[in-house]
């Protein structure tokens, strides 16, 4: 018997990815939105969005800018790249 054909027309397509702006470094995957790392670290460590709760992208994040939120008690105003 020959090998069945996959009709690959009714397959879901990845989406296209949105556009960045300048100091957006990773895209989330739970809101689907490119977003600085060092924010969603901020929200993460501590918990000032509900939505951000029980992440891995948050927990990978948080490690990576362990350094940086250590000395930061707070976020700018105005996000990366806006200035």
């Amino acid at each position: 018997m020959p090998p069945m054909e996959a009709d690959l027309s009714q397959a879901p397509r990845a989406r296209p990815l949105p556009a960045h702006l300048p100091g957006c470094d990773f895209f989330c995957l739970r809101f689907g939105v490119w977003y600085s790392s060092s924010d969603c670290a901020y929200r993460t460590r501590f918990s000032t969005y509900a939505g951000c709760a029980n992440c891995d992208q948050g927990r990978f994040n948080l490690r990576r800018h362990a350094g940086e939120l250590a000395r930061r008690r707070w976020l700018p105003v105005v996000a990366p790249g806006q200035e």
